[in-house]
């Protein structure tokens, strides 16, 4: 099925010296305001259910966990049998267009 009104992040980064101060909320704000004047309404994305902080960040934005892919990720090459679950979170991004409601 061909959903052309979502979008999905795939990577997000931010050099580790200048987190925490606002550049990932304005590139995602960007993000944001560019995909509403292209029609879509709803963006996904997917993160390792150990990354607190983006959890923490995204929802901070308004996403929201939606699913959860069980078993999704190694947690490292050396131990394959360790695994880490996947979180995928979506955002519904409204419209802006004024609707006639005469």
């Amino acid at each position: 099925m061909l959903a052309v009104d979502t979008a999905d992040i795939l990577n997000i980064g931010i050099d580790p010296d200048l987190q925490r101060q606002g550049y990932a909320t304005g590139l995602l704000n960007r993000l944001i305001e560019e995909l509403r004047k292209r029609h879509i309404h709803e963006i996904l994305l997917e993160v390792r259910a150990g990354n607190k902080s983006a959890i923490q960040f995204y929802k901070k934005q308004g996403f929201k966990e939606i699913s959860v892919r069980k078993n999704y990720y190694m947690k490292n090459s050396k131990n394959q049998s360790q695994r880490e679950d996947g979180i995928i979170m979506s955002i519904k991004i409204p419209s802006t267009e004024i609707k006639n409601v005469l």
